[in-house]
C-alpha cells in the first residue's frame, strides 16, 4: 500500500492552476488511460467537458437511473459493482474503471471518471482523487455564488434604476408647477426606463375617453390631436378592462388599430400598455412602443412598467390634489396633500402575522402628517417592523417619509440586513432631503424562532420592552437621525420572548404638553405600561392615545401621536 503523503506532491501544489492543466497531468501521473470530468445536468443527463486525451466522439448520457447519484456520496470502482446494475451501464457506456463524485455540501454537480486499464485504485490513487474532486467541487460551487451575486447584482441594479425614477418624479411632485409639465417628467422617465421608441400617456376625460396629454418619439405631435374611445384599440381595450397587455406583434392582434399608424405615419411593432390607477379607480393608461433592441417586450418590461404606472398614478393624484388646493389657498393644499399622502402610507389594517399580536395608532395633528410605521413579515419567523418621525410637517415631509417607506419596502425585497437598509436609506435622504429635513427612525426585526429582536435606532425616542412580570426595559437610540450626516451604523440585539411587548412610538407622546408647558413625558409611559393588562397591546396602543389627550385637554396634541405595539404571543395552552 502506498503511503505517501499527498500534500507533499506536485499534484497538490497545482490544484491552484489551470484545472485542464491540473487533469492532465493527474492523467500521466497515474498512466490513466484517460480522465473524463462529466457535470450532472438537470439532473438526469451527464455531459462530459474535460476530457485528456480529447475524444470527440464522447456522447452524453441521458437516462431515468442517473437520478441515484444525485444522492451517492461515495467512489465507485469497477470491480465492486455486483449490487449497482445502473452503475455497471454507466460505467460501460463511458469505459469507466473509477468514479468520484463531485460534491459540495448537500450539492452534487458532477463526477470524475477515470479510464485506469481495469485495475483497481491504491490508496495514494484515493487520497489524490478525493483532493482534486474537493478542488472541482470548490471550483464549482464558487462559479455558482458567483452566478447568483451577478444575477442579484443585477436585479439590485434595475431596482435601484427603477426607485431613482420613482425619487425623480418625486422631486417634481415636491417642486410644485402645473400638472402638463409633472406628465412630460413622468413619461420622459418612462421612455428612459423602458428604452423604447415611443411613450404616450392618456388620461380618462369627464366623457370617458382617453386623451392623448403626453405622447413622445418620432411621431409625438401627430398622436396628440387622436381621442380614443374605451375599446378602441390597445389602449381603449386596456382601459376598458382595467388589465395591462403585452403585444408581441402588433399588427396580427386584432384589437389593435391600425389606423393611427396610418394617420402618424408611425410603424408599430409591439405594444406594452399599463392602466392607471388610483384607490381602485382608473385614470388613464401609459402606452410603451417598440424596443430600441427589436426585440418583443417581455414579463420584465411588463412588471415594471406596472409597477412605475402604478408609482406614477399616485404622483398625478398628488399633483392634482396640491394644484386643486392651491387655487383656494396655499396652506390648505399642504394640509390636503400631505394627508393624502400620509394615508396611502400608513397601513389602513395591519397584517396577520401568527406569532405576533399587533396594535398600531397614528393620528396627525391638524391633519398633517410626517410620522409613518410599518409591519413587513419576511417569513414564517422573521418579522421587520420600523416607526419614523421626519422633521417639518406639510407637503415637503410626508413626501420625504413616503420616499423613506417606499425605499424601505425595496431595500427589504433583496436584504433583510437592518445596518446595510439603514446606511442606504441614510444616504438617499441626503441626496434628497434639504439641510433642515431630517428623519427619526426605529429599525427592528424581530425573530420569533430563536426569541430575538434585532434594532437600530437613529435618532429616536427610547422604545420600551415590557417583560414579565412588569419590567420596562428601554431600547436606546444607536446612532444619528438619517438625513444629515454619513453614518456606520449598527444593531444590538435582545432576547423577546412569548409574553413580551414591544412598544414603539413617536415624540408626539412623550412631548405632548398640557396648558402649562408640561409634556406627557417617559416617566408617565413607562407607569401607565406598569398598569395591569396592558399585555394587551390594542388596551394598550388605546389607553396610551386617551392618556396623552387627557393630558393635553383642553388643547389638543402639537405633534402627531403615532404607536405601535406588538405582543409575542404565547402557544395556546400558555
Amino acid at each position: 500500500m502506498i503511503t505517501q503523503d499527498i500534500r507533499n506532491t506536485t499534484v497538490y501544489d497545482q490544484l491552484q492552476e489551470d484545472p485542464n492543466e491540473l487533469l492532465a497531468y493527474y492523467r500521466r501521473l497515474f498512466n490513466y488511460k484517460y480522465v473524463l470530468v462529466l457535470p450532472l445536468i438537470e439532473a438526469r443527463t451527464l455531459q462530459p467537458v474535460f476530457s485528456f486525451p480529447e475524444k470527440e466522439w464522447l456522447p452524453f448520457y441521458r437516462a431515468r437511473e442517473v437520478e441515484w447519484l444525485n444522492f451517492y456520496p461515495k467512489a465507485l470502482f469497477r470491480g465492486a459493482l455486483d449490487d449497482q446494475p445502473h452503475a455497471k451501464e454507466l460505467f460501460n457506456h463511458f469505459e469507466i474503471d473509477h468514479l468520484y463524485p463531485i460534491r459540495f455540501g448537500n450539492t452534487t454537480y458532477g463526477f470524475l471518471a477515470l479510464g485506469a486499464h481495469g485495475r483497481p485504485p491504491n490508496e495514494f490513487e484515493k487520497q489524490t482523487a478525493r483532493l482534486i474532486v474537493r478542488y472541482l467541487a470548490s471550483q464549482w460551487n464558487a462559479r455558482r455564488l458567483m452566478n447568483e451575486i451577478q444575477r442579484s447584482s443585477q436585479k439590485t441594479e434595475r431596482l435601484l434604476q427603477e426607485i431613482s425614477t420613482v425619487l425623480e418624479v418625486t422631486r417634481a411632485m415636491e417642486s410644485g408647477g402645473d400638472i402638463q409639465h409633472l406628465l412630460e417628467t413622468i413619461m420622459e422617465k418612462a421612455m428612459d426606463v423602458m428604452a423604447v421608441e415611443a411613450v404616450s400617456l392618456m388620461l380618462m376625460t369627464e366623457q370617458g375617453d382617453l386623451e392623448f396629454r403626453v405622447a413622445l418619439g418620432p411621431r409625438g405631435k401627430q398622436v396628440k390631436r387622436f381621442k380614443i374611445k374605451p375599446g378602441q384599440g390597445i389602449a381603449g381595450t386596456v382601459a376598458q378592462n382595467g388589465k395591462p397587455l403585452l403585444i408581441a406583434d402588433a399588427y396580427n392582434d386584432p384589437r389593435f388599430d391600425h389606423s393611427f399608424d396610418k394617420r402618424s405615419g408611425f410603424r408599430t411593432r409591439s405594444i406594452l400598455c399599463v392602466p392607471m390607477s388610483h384607490r381602485g379607480r382608473l385614470i388613464g393608461v401609459v402606452q410603451a412602443l417598440n424596443r430600441f433592441d427589436g426585440k418583443p417586450f417581455n414579463e420584465h418590461d411588463l412588471k415594471t412598467f406596472t409597477i412605475y404606472a402604478g408609482q406614477a398614478a399616485v404622483a398625478i393624484e398628488n399633483s392634482r390634489l396640491l394644484y386643486k388646493a392651491l387655487e383656494n389657498e396655499k396652506i390648505k393644499s399642504q394640509i390636503a396633500v400631505a394627508s393624502e399622502i400620509q394615508r396611502l402610507i400608513v397601513p389602513e389594517k395591519l397584517p396577520y402575522i401568527p406569532h405576533l399580536e399587533l396594535a398600531g395608532r397614528y393620528i396627525p395633528c391638524q391633519g398633517v402628517g410626517g410620522d409613518f410605521y410599518t409591519v413587513v413579515p419576511l417569513n414564517e419567523h422573521e418579522t421587520v417592523v420600523a416607526i419614523a418621525d421626519v422633521s417639518g410637517k406639510s407637503v415637503p415631509g410626508a413626501l420625504l417619509v413616503s420616499t423613506l417607506h417606499a425605499m424601505l419596502k425595496a431595500y427589504l425585497d433583496f436584504t433583510a440586513d437592518l445596518a446595510l437598509i439603514m446606511r442606504k436609506l441614510n444616504r438617499k435622504i441626503i441626496d434628497l432631503s434639504t439641510t433642515d429635513r431630517f428623519i427619526t427612525i426605529f429599525l427592528a426585526k424581530i425573530n420569533t424562532r430563536i426569541g430575538q429582536i434585532e434594532y437600530i435606532s437613529a435618532g429616536h425616542n427610547p422604545q420600551f420592552l415590557l417583560r414579565r412580570p412588569f419590567k420596562v426595559s428601554p431600547l436606546s437610540s444607536t446612532g444619528m437621525a438619517i438625513g444629515i450626516i454619513d453614518y456606520d451604523y449598527h444593531s444590538q440585539r435582545h432576547s423577546f420572548q412569548p409574553g413580551d411587548v414591544l412598544l414603539l412610538y413617536t415624540d408626539g407622546v412623550v412631548e405632548a404638553r398640557n396648558a402649562d408647558g408640561r409634556e406627557y413625558g417617559e416617566d408617565n409611559l413607562i407607569q401607565l405600561m406598569h398598569t395591569p393588562g396592558m399585555e394587551n397591546v390594542s388596551a394598550l396602543s388605546e389607553r396610551i392615545v386617551r392618556a396623552v389627550h387627557e393630558h393635553c385637554h383642553p388643547q389638543k396634541p402639537h405633534d402627531d401621536v403615532t404607536l405601535l405595539a406588538l405582543r409575542y404571543k404565547e402557544t395556546d395552552n400558555g
